[in-house]
């Protein structure tokens, strides 16, 4: 390829492994300021934009109770959670067995900005606004449990215009999956339209190590018929949406967890907001439901794992990172043949350097046309440097002499860059898959590599990460290219291009997973063992009919 056709790769390079960042990082704000909230159950009336506060409170609490707190610690073999009499049962704690923090402690999905969970309000027809978020009593003989076989129930009751209102929760064995049942003892007492809220302010405690990363995949959702209202989080003000209709379930999630509540029937509206306070996004949720003498819910607390997330039926695997429309079957393909290898090998680190030793066997053919088009290039470089002294005055009759000339040897100048386009979906779904997908976090490979959806950083110099696996994708690219590239008479600017390229793909993969860099390490190795012992030279007569390919 010469130096233009290796300018257009990079640039189209750029395109594409910068969107997911451009899309992760850049959102539409809105011209007018929707309202604002400033608890975690509100009214429908419109109020002056505030900034919220990680926990507020409600204004407008209506209490006959005054129970003392009381906690009550849940758990089966994947998590321990504690539930708090406020509000009729909200989570303290919801610790996961299975997955562990930067610090070696086990994920905490509830802080001090999301205790605000599971709460219960009112929004009546006469503007009434009542949250219960009170301490309620206890309606189970029990301090704690653990389900190992038969689900148990935890419940809590409180009163509301003299009728009596309960929440209970249900947990199961071996799933991160919590019933949620709230009853009315007389539904028929209320206005017939009388509804309740449902509210989960704050989002998901932050479990990452790089929280300015992982504060961009923190999100706030509701799901109504086929419409997913999904709002920015604005500094200085909230953004809401808010939408009245057949609701399948609202989210908070961040980077590799979730919490759903999933009605059993159809939630009759709900509403998001989101903003960030001292740079950190919060989102709220709150399903509304008509009051009824039971609603059910499901309540996922856990890991976005796409096969657990999907098996709930309702489409909640849309609120994971996928990529784009037209990459996800790809980047699905990719998880499912590499947790398959794992299986078998249970090192994602090896399972990476096989999968990139099947992948270019499989684009064996495409990879072969490509380095012989090169090299076809390479030994029309004579012939083309006299076309260019002949007409550089005259750069219309230039292009016309080289495609003349292309076309009289058989020589395609795009064959050599197409197959390294064809191969950058792979790409693509690879980097979406170690940067987002959980099987990989955590995983490690050896020695200092203990973490493939990361950077490999050896150590830090005056606060400056070294990462190996960049350097050496680096190398092997260089090498790769410096064989590959037709030479030319411009050698000056050719070499630098040569450098400029890999030191720019250098720059752009030094923060990229160490997946992908060892991903792509060991394919470019593969790639020049291919291009030194398996691809012919390639020698051009004049007539492109009688080419000869030797050795």
């Amino acid at each position: 390829m010469d130096r233009k056709t290796l300018l257009a790769f990079a640039l189209i390079a750029v395109v594409l492994i910068l969107t997911p960042w451009y899309m992760n990082l850049v959102a539409p704000i809105p011209e007018e300021s929707p309202p604002a909230s400033t608890g975690p159950i509100q009214g429908t009336q419109p109020q002056q934009p505030t900034t919220p506060t990680p926990r507020a409170t409600s204004t407008a609490i209506k209490s006959v109770e005054t129970n003392k707190q009381q906690s009550i610690e849940v758990g089966n073999n994947l998590f321990t959670a504690t539930l708090s009499n406020r509000g009729g049962g909200s989570f303290t704690s919801f610790i996961l067995h299975q997955y562990s923090k930067h610090d070696s402690t086990k994920v905490n999905l509830i802080g001090e900005e999301n205790l605000d969970n599971m709460l219960i309000g009112f929004v009546s027809l006469d503007g009434d606004r009542v949250a219960l978020d009170h301490n309620w009593t206890v309606d189970t003989q029990t301090s704690s449990f653990v389900v190992d076989r038969n689900e148990k129930h935890v419940a809590f009751k409180t009163f509301h215009n003299g009728n009596v209102v309960r929440k209970t929760f249900t947990i199961n064995p071996d799933s991160y999956q919590i019933g949620v049942g709230i009853s009315f003892e007389n539904p028929d007492r209320y206005i017939s339209r009388d509804q309740y809220v449902v509210s989960w302010a704050g989002g998901v405690a932050s479990t990452e190590k790089n929280t300015k990363d992982e504060y961009t995949y923190f999100k706030g959702y509701a799901y109504l018929g086929d419409e997913l209202l999904e709002p920015s989080a604005p500094e200085g003000r909230v953004e809401a949406e808010k939408q009245t209709g057949n609701t399948r379930w609202t989210a908070v999630k961040t980077k590799y967890f979730i919490s759903a509540l999933i009605p059993e029937t159809y939630a009759v509206g709900a509403e998001v907001l989101g903003s960030t306070v001292d740079g950190r996004p919060h989102f709220e949720t709150r399903m509304r439901q008509n009051v009824s003498s039971s609603n059910r819910y499901n309540l996922y607390m856990g890991p976005l794992d796409y096969e657990r997330v999907e098996s709930l039926g309702v489409g909640l695997e849309s609120t994971m990172n996928l990529g784009w429309a037209i990459i996800r079957p790809l980047g699905r393909l990719v998880t499912w043949s590499l947790k398959k290898m794992y299986g078998i090998i249970p090192n994602y680190g090896f399972v990476v350097i096989l999968f990139a030793v099947l992948v270019k066997i499989i684009l064996n053919p495409l990879t072969k046309k490509q380095m012989v088009s090169t090299r076809k290039t390479q030994a029309l470089q004579p012939q083309i440097q006299r076309l260019k002294e002949k007409y550089k005055n005259d750069s219309q009759k230039l292009n016309k002499a080289q495609m003349a000339l292309f076309k009289e040897k058989g020589v395609n100048p795009l064959g050599g860059c197409l197959p390294l386009f064809l191969q950058m979906p792979i790409l693509i779904a690879f980097f979406t898959v170690f940067r987002s997908t959980i099987e990989f976090r955590g995983a490690p490979f050896f020695g200092w590599i203990n973490d493939l959806s990361q950077p490999d950083t050896l150590t830090t110099i005056g606060g400056f990460p070294l990462n190996v696996l960049p350097f050496l994708m680096g190398a092997t690219m260089f090498l790769q290219q410096k064989y590959m590239s037709p030479t030319s008479g411009d050698g000056g600017q050719q070499k630098f291009m040569l450098y400029a390229m890999n030191v720019f793909f250098l720059f752009l993969f030094y923060s990229f997973p160490s997946g992908l860099n060892l991903y792509y390490s060991v394919f470019n190795i593969l790639s020049i063992i291919q291009q030194k012992y398996f691809i012919p030279e390639v020698n051009l007569s004049s007539s492109g009919k009688s080419a000869k390919i030797s050795k």
